[in-house]
């Protein structure tokens, strides 16, 4: 339990460490930097989108309220939406 717990709070800091530097939490599913986070952000969309909560539903409405905490955007397609207005 303490890995898994470990791990998440690595993969959050990792994810702040990327909006220090990039503005933003979108992290690239193919991140070539840091494959992990991309993978992980990645698995974050997907649990929140399927209510895939099973396992401990308290724990991951926590969690999914510190990603949203920190500017965590749940749904990529918007974000990317919301950047391409850039280019018209």
């Amino acid at each position: 339990w303490e890995v898994f717990v470990s791990s998440w709070q690595e993969r959050l800091n990792e994810l702040l460490e990327y909006k220090e530097a990039n503005g933003d939490c979108r992290v690239p599913a193919e991140y070539e930097k840091n494959k992990k986070l991309g993978n992980w952000v990645g698995k974050m969309r997907k649990l929140h989108k399927n209510n895939d909560m099973k396992a401990h539903p308290v724990l991951w409405k926590e969690r999914f309220a510190q990603l949203e905490a920190v500017g965590f955007e749940w749904e990529r397609r918007a974000a990317v939406r919301e950047d391409s207005s850039v280019w018209q």
